[in-house]
């Protein structure tokens, strides 16, 4: 699996993103999705998010959608990671 990675400061707090298939940004294969990310983000809180017409939809083992509500992650930069 693959899947574009970026770094961002939201509402103060540094995070790693993981931008996953809508299906991936909930309870159950988030969290294991989240685990196999977590070696490539040792240090930062890690969030996967899924971008659609109507906003952003967030996970993470922390209150996830309370720092992506209102931010613009169309122009951060982003990486490929190889799962």
């Amino acid at each position: 699996m693959k899947l574009e990675v970026a770094l961002a400061e939201l509402k103060g707090v540094r995070v790693a993103l993981a931008f996953a298939p809508p299906a991936c940004v909930a309870p159950g294969v988030g969290d294991v999705l989240l685990e196999r990310l977590r070696p490539h983000f040792p240090t930062l809180p890690l969030m996967l998010v899924s971008v659609d017409k109507h906003g952003v939809r967030a996970h993470a083992a922390f209150q996830a959608q309370a720092l992506v509500d209102g931010a613009d992650l169309a122009l951060l930069p982003r990486a490929l990671i190889d799962l």
